[in-house]
């Protein structure tokens, strides 16, 4: 594998990323606040850590945080690199290596489009991206609960190396074991083209092998195999979801977190046709189909003319087929890790019996207005919007999220607002969004997972930082829920508050009893579990903890005919 120590250039060969981006180390300088006391993450002066795996030896990187140790292994390959022949197909597992190999430097993040303005990704972009990072406070028994955190995105952006996700305080504060993964994403983790060549779905048949990494290698790491928990947010719930489902992954995690999204949703699906359309499309501007060849009447001719194309140049190829759209190629079914389609799963009881926390935040569909460039839409009162200019606007908006045949359902959410009352008609624009991928299918699984007896926590984060940057109308948009539990307030000052502090420690508490013991506890709280006769969520947010029935939407009735 590759040592990381070289930049990435502006290349346009096999397997290269797309723009000039160099990973640099670990930043180990940032501080710390605990009640108004400044503590550092520094390096530690004793020697650098060795673990050994089943491939090989690993060096990695001795820190002190909050006055206690903890081990950084950043890079570990789980796979060999998805690169010529090995585009398009499964992932392989790594091979082994001689001698340490070092695990002290990020390597690449996946290809993908860039939005800085949402996430940011500390690292260059290469294909060869199939690592994982590990964070220990101790290897010296195999005792600990291990967290693996699948990072969202749509399946299109996103990387295990977002600064947010830094799992230091999390296994320092907790004692836990603490993985986060990168795995393919858009066109080269996800095309279907129904043939073992691109068989679809291998962005999840990588989290697949890289969970297997974790079973078989976790105890050099201090860590129970026994005792895995998996999380992610957006698409990367969408990602927990599907492993809950799929046959490949039973026995492989205990216990699971879905942070804002379900597969009752139809939004981020495909079948193997309109995956392999899509294909055909982006191959047609690459010269690789011809009138009567494309990728679903000669699959291997096709796949064959794309393996001899540059990154950059199937990245460019699948912007302009794309257009202005944020996700492009999707989970798929039916197939191998998919045998039949994800919502009927649960409703044949085809699934893992496994303890599940589901959450929504606030405002979920408020994230759309990321999307919207002109800043005139962000005021509070829309002073400078016409009503004639708003709606087209958000139906532009919206359209950038959803597939072609939800569109007219937006007539059921505008006519709940007044046709004048602008405020109102954004708030349904949004809400509408929030309903269809995050809240209405929350609620289908919760309500379906807990029927089989299996213990469900609901909640609703309903906390923004004052110090926030967003309007105050969005509330607590779609993503903005993840730092408190890496607790990010506590290492970033001038972003975050002391009421922000107080309540990242007690969100990392409450995931991380649950981890460890399968109920989440956050003291003076009696959380009841949700069930069907019992649909309570807890309301969740500094000096307001309650529990509360029927907390999602009240749309969720009308969208059940559609998702269900």
């Amino acid at each position: 594998p590759s040592s990381g120590n070289s930049c990435c250039g502006d290349s346009t060969e096999k397997g290269s990323c797309h723009q000039q981006t160099c990973p640099r180390p670990l930043d180990i300088e940032a501080s710390l606040s605990e009640d108004h006391h400044h503590l550092n993450i520094w390096p530690n002066d004793m020697k650098e850590p060795i673990v050994e795996t089943k491939q090989g030896k690993l060096k990695g990187i001795l820190a002190s945080v909050l006055g206690k140790p903890v081990q950084v292994y950043f890079g570990i390959p789980y796979a060999e690199p998805p690169l010529h022949q090995l585009r398009f197909r499964k992932p392989v597992p790594a091979k082994p290596w001689n001698g340490t190999l070092d695990a002290t430097r990020k390597k690449h993040s996946c290809p993908q489009q860039l939005y800085p303005e949402i996430f940011d990704i500390e690292t260059g972009l290469s294909e060869d991206c199939l690592y994982l990072n590990v964070w220990t406070t101790s290897t010296t028994k195999p005792t600990k609960s291990v967290i693996v955190w699948i990072h969202g995105g749509g399946f299109s952006f996103g990387s295990s190396y977002q600064s947010w996700y830094n799992g230091s305080l999390l296994s320092t504060m907790h004692d836990v074991v603490v993985v986060t993964i990168n795995y393919r994403i858009g066109i080269f983790g996800f095309l279907n083209a129904g043939v073992p060549e691109a068989p679809g779905n291998m962005g999840l048949l990588d989290q697949n092998l890289a969970l297997k990494w974790v079973r078989e290698n976790i105890r050099a790491f201090g860590g129970n195999p026994s005792r895995v928990t998996i999380f992610g947010e957006s698409a990367g719930s969408f990602s927990v979801h599907s492993h809950i489902i799929s046959p490949l992954s039973r026995g492989l995690f205990q216990r699971a977190f879905l942070m804002s999204g379900t597969y009752h949703s139809f939004g981020l699906l495909d079948t193997v046709f309109e995956s392999a359309v899509r294909g055909s499309k982006v191959a047609a501007k690459l010269n690789c189909t011809g009138t009567l060849r494309d990728l679903t009447s000669h699959p291997d001719i096709v796949l064959e003319c794309l393996r001899t194309k540059s990154t950059k140049a199937i990245f460019e190829a699948v912007k302009d087929v794309s257009g202005s759209k944020m996700v492009s190629f999707l989970p798929s079914y039916p197939n191998e890790f998919f045998p039949i389609r994800p919502s009927f799963a649960l409703r044949q009881g085809q699934f893992a019996d496994v303890d599940v926390m589901v959450s929504i935040t606030q405002s979920e569909g408020s994230v759309i207005l990321l999307s919207q460039p002109d800043k005139r839409f962000w005021d509070e009162d829309l002073k400078d919007v016409r009503v004639e200019d708003l709606k087209p606007a958000l139906r532009k908006m919206v359209a950038l999220w959803i597939k072609e045949e939800y569109e007219h359902l937006l007539e059921y959410y505008a006519a709940q607002a007044g046709q004048d009352d602008k405020r109102a008609l954004r708030e349904k624009h949004t809400d509408f969004v929030a309903d269809l991928y995050f809240v209405c299918p929350s609620k289908y699984f919760a309500e379906g997972h807990s029927a089989r007896g299996n213990s469900v926590y609901s909640f609703v984060f309903g906390h923004s930082s004052a110090k926030s940057m967003l309007p105050k109308w969005m509330g607590v948009p779609h993503v903005f829920d993840i730092p408190y539990y890496f607790g990010v307030p506590l290492r970033d000052h001038g972003n975050y508050s002391d009421e922000d502090r107080r309540f990242s420690r007690e969100v990392m508490n409450a995931f991380v009893t649950f981890a460890k013991y399968g109920k989440p506890e956050i003291d003076g709280v009696n959380w009841v579990p949700y069930t069907p006769w019992n649909p309570v969520s807890l309301w969740l947010q500094p000096g307001n903890y309650s529990m509360q029935h029927n907390a999602f939407s009240i749309n969720c009735d009308y969208w059940e005919q559609f998702l269900r």
